[in-house]
């Protein structure tokens, strides 16, 4: 999960796991390697830009949309996401997993245990072989309470990481589950499931630091088709490809990537139209609008659930009536923040699971739960005991996000029209973050990897969980959510999923604003540009056209 916006690693249902093919785990099955056209071929450098610096290596810790860049390509997974080549270079994930590291992963018949064998000749990027006890401690860790996936945990229904996961030979694991769930496939595709080298990191440990924490935010231990070659604090890193990556054919992946942090987005711009730059992840819509007037240049709108919304605080008195959170949802004003904010470069958000986001009520991206309807929001407000300028709120926004800041000044003055007194507070990041689930009305956006929506819903909007900033609470909602958690009928868990979202709509805990794509500008020619389900770039599939 990364703060801006905020991302938590997720999952979307997958089929049984096969043994990994010719073609490489996770790779486009063409044989110019991705690129579509045959017309394509390697880099001997790309240089790809981010508004954030890298603030951690450590794959289980919070981390910036740089940081996971990084991550999803310096650490190899048992598993990974496949792509299929749309011949627009994008490649979109393909809806299943397929062995990356594991050379197969098969469950057993009572569907309780999962075996995953490794590739032959596995070694890490110091040379050490990569072996089953280095997986299970991975996968430990993982699970232990050294960040934050622990907290996701649950959704591998492992009861005891110490007992469940197991190494039976030096390529063997075992994975013991309570249950199957298509989803546990899913998971271990994702970067927060990294495999690390057991030895060099306890090696760096101590007393206080079991986990080698301080080692890992700082050193890697690579299992994944990159390396960290160099590093400039607060400016860039470059990463080259791994000598001694078998689990797939990195012969046409650029050679060396150079992960160039740029908060100005119009440096970033600039820098994209000069050649300094390859690739811009994560564009402004205003810059994204702009680079779409030049030729020399390329936008890859990639479309997400990526869900904007102002959170209304259960516990504030002043919002605890469901008609004040109706009227205030009635008064945003959803297709300016759509098209004079984001540019276009958004959906529709119908309720906190929004298309394209699977089992979503909403399957086109255009309906809006609550129409901008400032009479009927006028009724709302005099049938809760509030007439023309009498109700007063604050709105806190993180001062970082330009898209939020600009919508909180929207916000204001359509509110402000409906008799409603909004003070805007912008704040410093580490300020916004420490009191989230205390402020009074604040605007946010969040990510789940995989876009599944029983996930999203469990982690924002079930009681006590520490992502629930708004602290609604509802215990038909909770009870909905856990029996879909629990089931693995696709039609049932679908049905559970939608009741949930509807009674989620209409207590209105968020005004539903609007989706945001993720925006990447690229240099003419460059593509292999993933649509993943974590959001990030597998630079190993980057390719130059001819």
């Amino acid at each position: 999960m990364a703060h801006r916006s905020r991302t938590l690693g997720a999952l979307a249902a997958s089929g049984l796991i096969l043994a990994a093919t010719a073609c490489g785990g996770g790779a486009a099955s063409d044989d110019d390697g991705g690129g579509g056209d045959g017309g394509s071929a390697a880099a001997d450098e790309l240089v790809v830009a981010y508004s954030q610096d890298i603030d951690t290596l450590d794959p289980h810790q919070f981390k910036t949309d740089a940081g996971y860049g990084v991550g999803g390509n310096i650490y190899g997974t048992l598993l990974q996401e496949s792509y299929t080549d749309g011949g627009d270079g994008v490649l979109s994930y393909a809806g299943e997993s397929a062995p990356f590291l594991a050379e197969s992963a098969t469950w057993d018949d009572a569907q309780t245990t999962l075996t995953f064998v490794l590739k032959d000749g596995l070694t890490f990027a110091g040379g050490e072989p990569v072996t089953s006890e280095d997986v299970v401690w991975s996968l430990q860790r993982a699970l232990s309470d050294v960040g934050y996936v622990q907290a996701i945990g649950q959704w591998l229904n492992v009861t005891d990481p110490a007992t469940d996961i197991v190494a039976t030979d030096e390529r063997t694991v075992q994975l013991h589950v309570t249950h199957y769930s298509p989803l546990i496939e899913q998971f271990l595709a994702f970067q927060i499931f990294a495999i690390l080298d057991k030895s060099a990191v306890e090696a760096q440990a101590g007393p206080d630091d079991p986990w080698g924490a301080v080692y890992l935010a700082d050193e890697a231990t690579a299992s994944g088709p990159y390396v960290v070659e160099s590093r400039v604090p607060g400016q860039s890193m470059t990463l080259t490809k791994n000598p001694d990556f078998t689990a797939a054919d990195l012969a046409d992946a650029p050679e060396r990537i150079v992960v160039q942090s740029m908060p100005d987005p119009q440096q970033a711009f600039l820098a994209l139209q000069n050649g300094a730059v390859d690739v811009i992840f994560g564009m402004t819509p205003d810059t994204a609008q702009a680079l779409e007037q030049d030729p020399g240049l390329r936008l890859y709108d990639l479309e997400y659930s990526l869900v904007a919304y102002v959170g209304f605080n259960y516990e504030d008195p002043a919002l605890q009536d469901v008609r004040i959170r109706q009227a205030l949802s009635y008064l945003m004003p959803y297709d300016a923040l759509r098209e004079d904010v984001m540019k276009g470069y958004a959906g529709a958000a119908y309720g906190a699971v929004p298309y394209p986001m699977r089992d979503a009520l909403d399957e086109s991206g255009e309906k809006v739960a609550y129409p901008t309807d400032v009479e009927k929001a006028k009724e709302l407000l005099a049938e809760a005991g509030y007439g023309p300028g009498e109700l007063s709120l604050t709105l806190s926004v993180p001062a970082t996000d330009e898209a939020l800041s600009q919508s909180a000044v929207f916000i204001q003055s359509a509110l402000q029209e409906g008799g409603v007194n909004i003070e805007v507070n912008e704040m410093s990041d580490a300020d916004y973050n420490e009191n989230l689930g205390s402020m009074q009305m604040f605007l946010d956006s969040w990510y789940s990897w995989g876009q599944d929506s029983v996930y999203q819903m469990f982690f924002l909007l079930t009681s006590g969980v520490f992502t629930n900033y708004t602290n609604y609470s509802n215990a038909e909602v909770d009870e909905l959510v856990r029996q879909a958690m629990a089931t693995t009928d696709p039609d049932e868990r679908r049905e559970l999923s939608q009741q949930a979202q509807q009674l989620i709509i209409d207590e209105a805990p968020w005004a539903f604003l609007f989706t945001r794509d993720y925006l990447v500008g690229a240099s003419e020619g460059v593509e292999g540009i993933t649509h993943s389900n974590d959001a990030n770039l597998r630079f190993d599939q980057l390719r130059v056209a001819n």
